[in-house]
């Protein structure tokens, strides 16, 4: 992730796998001890996006407060204003058919307001540890498809490893000089590939 920081100006965002805790809580500013418990869809150390339900979405600049579950059952709660409140359709697979697919749930985009360094470096630290076991699967799922490749294409991959061989061994036997060569002149005619001169030298014709 640290490297990802290089060459994206934003803070790399990660988007929640299934194997993932998607539930969170956002209350609205004015409604002191009522939640509102949804799915949210991504999230980086600058905000995050939820889904939730029409009715009781936040407006955009609204400022409500979200509590965000991170690894071991911590989690982090603060503020942030919303920057974004677009219809939802869900992209991913996973999603489709899932309860967060209903017609009346928007999109709600959230930026953090004066993040605390501590709820900074604890989210950081948990998308880090999240970037790297998404990349450790996806090694896992690459080196998973290549073994079922070679094991399915075994004969084919070895009668091809066995082709190119014969060729090159071919070309190099068939391109070392013999005894007949002289480095100054070359080969005498029809004397450099004898297995190939089926009419034979000229020596043999004179006798």
């Amino acid at each position: 992730m640290s490297d990802a920081r290089k060459f994206i100006n934003r803070a790399p965002r990660y988007t929640l796998q299934p194997s993932d805790n998607r539930y969170l809580r956002y209350a609205h500013e004015n409604e002191y001890g009522h939640t509102h418990t949804t799915m949210f869809i991504d999230i980086s150390a600058t905000g995050l996006a939820f889904v939730t339900d029409r009715e009781v979405a936040p407006q955009i600049s609204e400022k409500i407060k979200v509590e965000v579950p991170l690894e071991d059952g911590q989690s982090v709660a603060w503020w942030g204003r919303v920057v974004r409140v677009e219809e939802y359709a869900p992209h991913r697979w996973f999603m489709k058919g899932s309860q967060i697919a209903a017609p009346n749930q928007v999109m709600v985009a959230v930026h953090f307001e004066d993040l605390p360094t501590g709820h900074t470096a604890a989210i950081r630290h948990a998308l880090d540890k999240k970037f790297e076991e998404f990349y450790q699967a996806q090694r896992r799922e690459k080196m998973k498809q290549m073994s079922y490749f070679v094991a399915s294409q075994f004969w084919r991959l070895l009668l091809y490893g066995v082709c190119v061989f014969g060729m090159v061994w071919f070309f190099y036997h068939f391109s070392q000089p013999d005894e007949n060569y002289d480095s100054q002149k070359g080969a005498p005619w029809g004397q450099r590939f004898k297995q190939f001169n089926i009419f034979g030298n000229e020596s043999d014709r004179s006798d």
